[in-house]
């Protein structure tokens, strides 16, 4: 018996599935096959949580080498401090919802097919 095939939309996380950004280069390997270790996107976005977090709320930077435009270019987002966490977020709560569809997928044994 076959697994039967799941169709999953990129154009649903259009902040997520831009073939632009470091990001969905990051995710794409790690969702297309080459699973080796962890997910770096995923690494990356959780990571940049917490740093844009105390950078947008404190004005601190984690880290000495830590940039912001470093953030912006890998993600895609643009603003200022107090618009850069909110823009951040959106980017945050897509990949959360694409990642519980690939799970609720995948639990119940489907074949994942990625569309535009």
């Amino acid at each position: 018996m076959q697994n039967q095939i799941k169709e999953i939309s990129l154009s649903k996380y259009p902040r997520v599935f831009n073939i632009e950004t470091p990001f969905w280069e990051d995710l794409y390997k790690h969702y297309s096959g080459e699973r080796k270790g962890i997910n770096r996107g995923e690494y990356n976005l959780i990571c940049s949580k917490r740093d844009v977090s105390l950078y947008a709320k404190t004005s601190m930077k984690p880290h000495a080498d830590w940039k912001v435009s470093d953030v912006k270019k890998y993600f895609n987002i643009k603003g200022t401090k107090e618009s850069l966490l909110a823009d951040f977020m959106e980017v945050w709560g897509e990949y959360q919802e694409m990642k519980n569809e690939f799970e609720n997928a995948q639990k119940k044994g489907y074949q994942i097919q990625l569309t535009d």
